[in-house]
């Protein structure tokens, strides 16, 4: 089972993510127990899945991005797409969470275009910010979910982490739901941990009132995180 409360499984790529956000938990002594408790087995786990009886929800991956610069090369991602969408009898919904959409679209188009395919993206703002030094801009995402919805391919867009006075939500989701399809909103997590202020409880809760607003009036389907839902 997945930590990803929105989806059956996860597939974690790489075990290491270059991107260096700031706010990022893989910095946290917690990621680098489980990373070695659990070291990623990309194929293995999708031909586990390929194997399945049942359709499952499927990300790839959460944990760390799945397009860094080596994948190039050592082609990890796609290898492990090629098993679930071309060695599969079931359906399965494989969605792809990357701040690297652009990559994905130049080298795996052919296979993004699948029906059960999802393309994600992180966002953080409607502009580039410096917690994400290493990370394609949140413009260049913005940009590559458009063009992806235009090809035909299915967008969402994780609003995530919610960084008080950097992330606005609503001007996010007014500048993109037009060619994004599903939202996922969630907080910051650990965040005196990581260097940030610490929130306090219920600065979400007007906030997130305006956000489930906009995407109901919109007709957008979302989720809000349950740790976000606690904060409230």
């Amino acid at each position: 089972m997945t930590r990803v409360e929105y989806a059956d499984e996860q597939i974690v790529v790489y075990p290491e993510c270059p991107f260096n956000c700031h706010y990022c938990w893989d910095k946290l002594p917690i990621w680098q127990y489980r990373i070695k408790k659990y070291p990623p087995h990309p194929l293995e786990d999708a031909w586990k899945f390929a194997k399945a009886k049942k359709p499952r929800k499927i990300v790839i991956s959460f944990s760390s991005d799945p397009y860094p610069s080596q994948e190039w090369t050592l082609r990890m991602t796609r290898q492990t797409l090629e098993v679930l969408l071309l060695n599969s009898d079931i359906a399965h919904t494989v969605m792809i969470l990357t701040k690297n959409p652009d990559f994905a679209l130049q080298r795996d188009i052919d296979l993004l275009i699948y029906d059960n395919v999802w393309l994600g993206t992180t966002l953080t703002s409607i502009f580039p910010i410096p917690d994400e030094p290493k990370a394609p801009s949140n413009i260049h995402r913005i940009q590559a979910l458009a063009y992806a919805h235009s090809q035909g391919i299915k967008t969402w867009a994780s609003i995530e982490p919610w960084l008080p006075k950097v992330t606005d939500p609503v001007t996010i989701i007014k500048e993109t739901h037009r060619f994004v399809d599903w939202y996922v909103i969630g907080r910051l997590d650990y965040a005196t941990q990581l260097g940030y202020p610490k929130i306090p409880k219920g600065w979400y809760k007007p906030q997130l009132g305006k956000v489930e607003d906009l995407l109901k009036s919109l007709g957008k389907p979302y989720h809000v995180k349950k740790q976000l839902r606690a904060n409230l």
